[in-house]
């Protein structure tokens, strides 16, 4: 028997017309199209995904936890599942019920502990040997970045691996403009209007706030972190890893 296909994604028409969402929020019309959406507007979205994963499978210890802070609809997690060893445990936390109720639908066979928390507040990891904060740190205020990092680097074993994904500036002001419109490019060939593009950067406007590489690398060596390496670049995002 042929296994059944798995069920199409709702594509994102959030931005459709002009009458659409304002600010952008993870609510439950963003969690309805957020796979589609990632898969439409994150460059390398799938390629950045198995890197993640095997990344992890590498750094994951059994009797550790690993985490993905800001799991959204738990896609990496379904993918760390089936690579990490036995005996980790994996863990997702987000702050936003609407995405916690999809990752749970995806989830329901998969070994995951889904927590509702806000990554800046009381939260805190633990006997980690991998924590995972792709496409999260941007959206928390620069100021309060590095307070993150440093509760990550508390909560990770030594040896313990940081892997993070991030829109990112230029290094150089000079060169934005033309990042910007390679970006708008990538996604009107993926099938976003003009209005959807433009609707899209307004709501993000001060939800999303970019920071350069070396501004990224900063934050991640001054919470105590080593071996700042950058894994990947695709002109305006940018990944590190770095070990405890």
């Amino acid at each position: 028997m042929r296994p059944a296909a798995p069920p199409e994604k709702p594509a994102d028409d959030l931005y459709q017309t002009g009458q659409g969402p304002g600010r952008f929020e993870f609510n439950e019309p963003v969690a309805r199209v957020f796979d589609d959406m990632l898969e439409r507007s994150v460059p390398l979205y799938r390629e950045c995904l198995h890197a993640t994963v095997g990344w992890a499978a590498r750094h994951a210890r059994p009797g550790s936890r690993v985490y993905d802070l800001g799991c959204s609809t738990g896609t990496l997690l379904a993918a760390l599942a089936q690579k990490l060893p036995e005996g980790v445990r994996l863990v997702g936390v987000d702050n936003s019920p609407a995405m916690l109720k999809k990752a749970r639908e995806k989830l329901q066979d998969t070994p995951a502990e889904l927590i509702e928390a806000d990554l800046a507040g009381e939260f805190q990891p633990s006997e980690a040997s991998v924590v995972v904060l792709n496409y999260t740190l941007q959206f928390l205020p620069p100021n309060r970045r590095g307070a993150l990092l440093e509760k990550i680097h508390r909560g990770l074993e030594p040896g313990g691996l940081l892997l993070l994904i991030e829109k990112i500036t230029a290094q150089n002001p000079e060169h934005d403009e033309t990042l910007t419109a390679l970006y708008h490019d990538y996604k009107r060939e993926r099938g976003y209007t003009e209005l959807e593009i433009a609707r899209k950067r307004e709501a993000l406007e001060n939800v999303l706030i970019p920071l350069p590489p070396e501004e990224n690398r900063a934050l991640i060596a001054g919470a105590g972190f080593r071996a700042v390496e950058l894994f990947f670049r695709w002109n305006n995002f940018a990944g590190f890893v770095a070990l405890k």
